[in-house]
């Protein structure tokens, strides 16, 4: 069937393949309005639709947390089929992975205590875990982290400094006021 060249798969997963259940309710896969269910929600791990076809198309992902006060996330992962290259003579799979991070601005705290949880299983025997190399997504969530870090101290330092600033500029303000209340 010529509508059917390619299978493959689009999922949604934890860095180190370890178990979102804990704060993932659902997650919502959109495909091309030409597949059968073009909506496809999947409850449990692994969180992931493999279907068969012939082009590429941007797929809508949208993720659903355990927390009902916690607004869905979703976002767009495009699908390849075809190597940029087409001279590459690599036969292998297309592999299209993006790392991303969910960053939850003031979560209750019962939906943070599970955010802050560890997870009880990882999915060391997933069918895809041999295409997975998370070494170059944890080095740079370890940037990030460092980043993260110093821009805080900055910060901080900032503060600190814009603090001291103020409490100089309230003590000038309390000594004008002082002599102005003398006159």
């Amino acid at each position: 069937d010529d509508q059917h060249t390619h299978k493959w798969t689009v999922y949604l997963r934890g860095l180190e393949n370890e178990d979102l259940s804990t704060f993932i309710q659902r997650v919502d896969f959109r495909l091309h309005e030409s597949f059968t269910d073009h909506v496809r929600g999947i409850e449990k791990p692994p969180y992931e639709v493999t279907e068969t076809g012939w082009g590429e198309f941007s797929i809508l992902i949208k993720v659903h947390f355990r927390d009902p006060n916690e607004k869905p996330v979703q976002f767009y992962h495009h699908l390849k089929l075809f190597r940029k290259n087409k001279s590459d003579k690599d036969t292998g799979p297309v592999i299209s992975e993006v790392y991303d991070e969910f960053v939850f601005h003031q979560p209750t705290y019962k939906f943070r205590d599970l955010l802050l949880k560890k997870p009880e299983r990882h999915f060391n025997d997933y069918h895809l875990n041999k295409h997975f190399d998370s070494k170059q997504f944890v080095k740079m969530e370890q940037e990030h982290i460092g980043k993260l870090q110093t821009a805080s101290k900055k910060v901080n330092e900032r503060m600190d400094q814009l603090r001291q600033n103020l409490y100089v500029l309230d003590e000038e303000i309390m000594q004008l006021e002082k002599i102005m209340s003398q006159n």
